[in-house]
């Protein structure tokens, strides 16, 4: 079997990236663009854990399963848009029905000296303004209720 193979390995990547986008709020090396990275990445991760759920035969989720899923939880129409924006540049479809959903603005703290600094995302969507933060963690929570009631995890 290849290695990373199953949709456990996604599902264990996707708690890898939250745990960078903590790192984003907290400090880390790396100015604005590489805490944008991070985060656009997390929401790529967790967008793709559908296509490796109902791609995964022995799971038993279907492509209906996991639309079901993201049609309930705001938040993951939300990663949704964000990670097909990052993808494709501009939406050509939307989860959220905002064509302009985008990460819009951040806030950065400095701790001068050590090389390091926090940023926070803001997702505008909907004439709403999210913290992506709260978003990547709602989102995490959904699957992991999702899954966890399939006696998956």
């Amino acid at each position: 079997a290849m290695i990373g193979h199953g949709w456990q390995s996604q599902w264990k990547r996707v708690g890898r990236r939250l745990e960078e986008v903590r790192t984003v709020y907290t400090g880390a090396p790396g100015g604005t663009d590489a805490a944008l990275d991070r985060v656009l990445s997390f929401f790529e991760t967790i967008h793709h854990l559908k296509d490796w759920l109902r791609n995964d035969p022995k799971c038993g989720v279907t492509e209906d399963d996991v639309h079901e899923v993201i049609d309930k939880s705001p938040a993951l129409q939300l990663c949704a848009d964000i990670a097909n924006g990052s993808k494709h540049f501009k939406l050509t479809s939307s989860q959220t029905g905002d064509f302009g959903t985008t990460i819009a603005r951040n806030d950065v703290s400095v701790f001068p000296g050590t090389g390091t600094s926090a940023h926070r995302f803001y997702i505008e969507s909907g004439g709403k303004d999210y913290d992506a933060r709260e978003i990547a963690e709602q989102a995490v929570r959904v699957w992991e209720a999702y899954l966890a009631g399939r006696n998956m995890l």
